[in-house]
């Protein structure tokens, strides 16, 4: 009995090692791509480690105004998405969750999370004609309130699970204490639900920073987030493969340190597991 209570987290650790390596491979081999002179990436046998690593392509990136100006776009955008969505969305997902039948009830809160089963390319052709009659289009705002429009139903619905963990004992027990509903609302009841407001603005944030059907359709000249750019360093005679690895790289780096940083959070949030009541 010792020898398979050993024997089961060893193997345990070997599958986990295994699937570590093989879920950080793409990213190593972006990296090593990245670092490659340009001659040398499409040579057979491919090569594990660069014999001649240049930063050439990371120079381009960060020193190219057009590549510097889409991750500026793109923070941007993801930013003022997610802060609007998460705001409002965390208000109608606890209206949902206390006053659920006075706000529709079921039928309007599987309504608003099916708006997120569109396929955005169902939409896109209505969506281009009607952003450039309120005159949205290649701007950031209008980037912002598409967005907001997929997030939204997502976070409320998030937000509502959430909400709905929490006793209602807790705002009893502040309302005696002579908080009104929007302080028992801000002060107890959402900082009990922080893991899950971290995860729901993680995924907010990712699906905005990512997103490339609208932002290549909606913008032009003026906005350009970085999903944009990376398509046109695919000439007609050649693939700039450093580049367009040196740019997955950096756009990479936000939200894994997001990821590093909020991880305890945003597995508990992830799970619906909130630990602090």
């Amino acid at each position: 009995m010792e020898t398979t209570n050993s024997f089961t987290p060893t193997v345990a650790r070997l599958f986990l090692v295994v699937y570590a390596l093989f879920a950080a491979f793409p990213l190593y081999w972006t990296l090593n791509t990245a670092l490659k002179p340009l001659e040398l990436i499409n040579t057979f046998p491919p090569t594990f480690v660069p014999s001649d690593p240049t930063l050439e392509a990371f120079a381009w990136v960060v020193t190219n105004s057009r590549a510097v100006s889409s991750i500026i776009d793109s923070l941007i955008i993801a930013t003022g998405t997610t802060v609007l969505s998460v705001v409002l969305g965390s208000m109608a997902g606890y209206a949902f969750s206390r006053y659920g039948n006075a706000v529709g009830g079921e039928n309007v809160s599987f309504w608003l999370l099916s708006t997120r089963m569109f396929p955005p390319i169902a939409i896109v052709l209505p969506m281009f004609f009607i952003f450039g009659w309120l005159n949205l289009q290649d701007t950031h705002m209008g980037l912002i309130l598409l967005y907001l429009t997929f997030n939204l139903p997502l976070s409320t619905w998030l937000m509502r699970d959430f909400f709905d963990k929490i006793p209602h004992s807790f705002e009893e027990a502040a309302y005696v204490d002579g908080y009104s509903r929007l302080q028992a609302f801000w002060k107890v009841v959402l900082p009990l639900v922080r893991p899950g407001l971290i995860a729901t603005t993680m995924l907010s944030w990712v699906f905005a920073w990512n997103e490339f059907i609208f932002a290549l359709i909606i913008t032009g000249n003026d906005v350009e987030p970085y999903t944009t750019i990376i398509p046109t360093l695919i000439l007609s005679n050649q693939i700039l493969w450093g580049r367009i690895m040196a740019m997955a790289v950096i756009v990479t780096l936000p939200p894994t340190l997001i990821l590093i940083a909020f991880r305890k959070h945003i597995i508990e949030g992830m799970t619906l597991g909130i630990t602090e009541v």
